[in-house]
């Protein structure tokens, strides 16, 4: 069995995708960002296995430096950095975003001023875009390593519950009246435990971003 690097182990996979957009494009896809930080992203939301996701565009002009005396770089393109948390395997996650409408639309406006871009149908054109331009992650903070986004908002849904059982069951009573208290809080609570740990194989770490190579 393949080892599994300890900075993946539970149940959230990251992945990051940069990709150039063209200095023509910088104006366009600043308004593009600006829209969607002001919009109820209800449909997101709704996507049960995203911790996380962020796009951020970076000039090709302002690229940050490691030295005062390192040179000052200025690439034609710009640099589009999608970053995201998420569960499940890699190809369940692309296939979320072609195949859910809502997402799909919002996909083809944030990633729209990308250079050669095509768009998130075909899914197969769409994948292999992804797969170009995803970059290998060295390093990944995971706060809740044995815990999806379900389990997540399940363990803080069960915080009232909870209180509410340590409150009734304070006070000294018999064994009857509190077997009573703990089946309820139990009916309650079931729903909202997620099964916690890392599997011993990950299937979603199957994928790997490769290094790209560039032709002259």
């Amino acid at each position: 069995m393949p080892l599994v690097p300890i900075r993946f182990a539970g149940k959230a996979i990251p992945m990051t995708v940069i990709t150039p957009v063209r200095r023509w494009m910088r104006l366009p896809t600043r308004v593009i960002l600006f829209i969607f930080q002001h919009l109820p992203l209800g449909v997101v939301q709704q996507l049960a296995f995203i911790h996380f996701a962020r796009w951020i565009l970076i000039r090709g002009d302002r690229l940050p430096r490691l030295d005062p005396d390192q040179p000052q770089e200025d690439w034609p393109y710009d640099i589009y950095a999608f970053t995201t948390n998420f569960n499940g395997p890699w190809d369940q996650y692309i296939d979320a975003f072609g195949r859910i409408k809502a997402v799909s639309k919002g996909l083809n406006m944030l990633w729209y001023t990308s250079a050669g871009f095509p768009g998130p149908w075909p899914m197969r054109l769409f994948k292999r875009y992804i797969h170009y331009f995803e970059v290998p992650v060295d390093l990944y903070y995971n706060a809740y390593p044995g815990a999806t986004v379900r389990d997540i908002d399940g363990a803080l849904k069960l915080q009232a519950p909870l209180q509410d059982f340590l409150t009734q069951t304070e006070d000294e009573m018999d064994d009857a009246e509190f077997a009573a208290h703990f089946k309820a809080f139990a009916d309650k609570a079931a729903p909202m435990l997620g099964k916690t740990g890392s599997e011993p194989e990950r299937s979603s770490l199957k994928h790997r971003a490769r290094p790209r190579e560039f032709s002259q």
